[in-house]
């Protein structure tokens, strides 16, 4: 396992390389746009993260004091309440150390936060904002059907991790050595994701029968999160420089979003790591993506996708931003697929890659296939559960003109 995380790091660290060497040359256009655009990443990732993680010990309380007793009581570690609605990469994975009960509930809390917690905190908010708002209706449709093989890829993941005899790291860092075994029986997997599947049986079943009302508490949702977020963060950008709020009531609350002599990875240098390893990965999904473009419009062609929707699932495992942008030239069925498939497959190759290299790598390969087969998972339930009801959208849509006379049928007939 670890031979594998490593040469897939190699095989990151190369396309690095030749990025910087094609951003020489020209960083607009090609792999060199790619590798800048990995490096600028990092301050899309630190606005959130550092906001999140700054609220660690207020986040600490809630959810030790209010969820974390939820999960107790169905005798699941309370660390994976945390990610249920944190992304690992955004201070999830932080908080889960902090309230975890053993080293296998954190690592499972890590695999949780990279599905459920990176939707609920990240791409649903983010979606709900970038998407048109006659797509909103199609995103709902597929959150419904993603949601609903979270747990599914957490099992998968962490049964891979226990078969192969899987040494972890013991604490947050990126340079010690992975000295313990995850051992956990498959029927405690089972208990430790059972408030999760709950959880999201929950949402789906919103979705399903009251579409409006989870769309506007997602709205609200995010917007309430965005801008708690970029308070925590000018607050604590302020009392670097100024002293302020300590000066003014006696002491600091937040944690510092800067490296310390307590913690070496705060949420500057969180996000640094994780922007300076996607200037390798976004190379890579682009290579990918120029030379192995017509088997995979093959592949999309199979799952009945048009071009576009093809498209949208390569453009996801890198970024779900990338596919959110392409949503609106595909046709509602794809729309469906592709952020069905997002839930859990969302950044694999991207960001969660990037963090699992940094923090964890003998973990790659459990969350590369657990987030993969999820997300396959997904398109099935989709097809199964939401294209029908996406088909009778489109029907009453183009009937009012909310899609126009057309719109979509070249790409929709490429697919056949």
């Amino acid at each position: 396992m670890a031979l594998i995380g490593t040469i897939v790091v190699y095989i990151i660290m190369s396309c690095a390389f030749a990025g910087a060497i094609a951003a020489i040359r020209n960083p607009d256009r090609g792999l060199g746009k790619e590798f800048m655009d990995g490096i600028h990443t990092v301050g899309h990732i630190f606005v959130p993260a550092a906001g999140i993680m700054a609220s660690i010990p207020y986040l600490t309380v809630f959810i030790d004091k209010l969820v974390g007793p939820l999960f107790d009581k169905l005798g699941a570690d309370p660390a994976i309440a945390a990610t249920a609605i944190l992304a690992s990469d955004m201070g999830g994975y932080q908080l889960a150390n902090a309230l975890k009960m053993s080293y296998e509930g954190w690592i499972m809390a890590l695999i949780v936060g990279y599905m459920a917690g990176a939707t609920i905190v990240f791409s649903i908010p983010m979606g709900l904002a970038m998407l048109d708002k006659r797509d909103h209706k199609y995103m709902a449709l597929g959150i419904m059907s993603g949601v609903l093989t979270i747990p599914i890829g957490a099992f998968i993941s962490s049964v891979l991790t226990v078969l192969f005899s899987t040494k972890i790291r013991e604490e947050i860092s990126t340079t010690a050595d992975s000295t313990h075994e995850f051992a956990l029986a498959y029927g405690q997997i089972f208990i430790n994701l059972l408030p999760l599947i709950i959880f999201v049986v929950a949402i789906a079943a919103g979705l399903k029968f009251f579409p409006r009302m989870m769309i506007t508490g997602f709205m609200i949702f995010g917007r309430v999160m965005d801008a708690l977020i970029k308070l925590v963060l000018v607050f604590s950008i302020i009392e670097i420089f100024t002293g302020l709020f300590s000066n003014l009531f006696g002491g600091w609350g937040f944690h510092p979003i800067m490296a310390d002599e307590e913690d070496q990875f705060r949420a500057l240098e969180t996000a640094g790591y994780i922007g300076i390893m996607l200037a390798g990965a976004f190379p890579m999904v682009y290579l990918l993506r120029k030379y192995a473009a017509g088997p995979l419009e093959a592949g999309g062609r199979k799952l009945g996708l048009s071009p576009t929707g093809s498209a949208g699932l390569l453009a996801t495992i890198a970024n779900i931003l990338a596919m959110f942008q392409l949503i609106r030239y595909m046709p509602p069925k794809d729309k469906v697929i592709n952020i069905s498939f997002a839930v859990c497959a969302a950044f694999l190759l991207g960001d969660h890659l990037s963090f699992t290299a940094n923090f964890q790598p003998n973990l790659i390969l459990p969350v590369i296939a657990g987030k993969f087969l999820a997300g396959t998972c997904a398109i099935a339930f989709a097809y199964w559960l939401s294209v029908p009801t996406a088909l009778k959208l489109e029907e009453q849509d183009r009937a009012d003109g909310t899609i126009k006379a057309g719109e979509y049928l070249e790409d929709e007939q490429k697919a056949v």
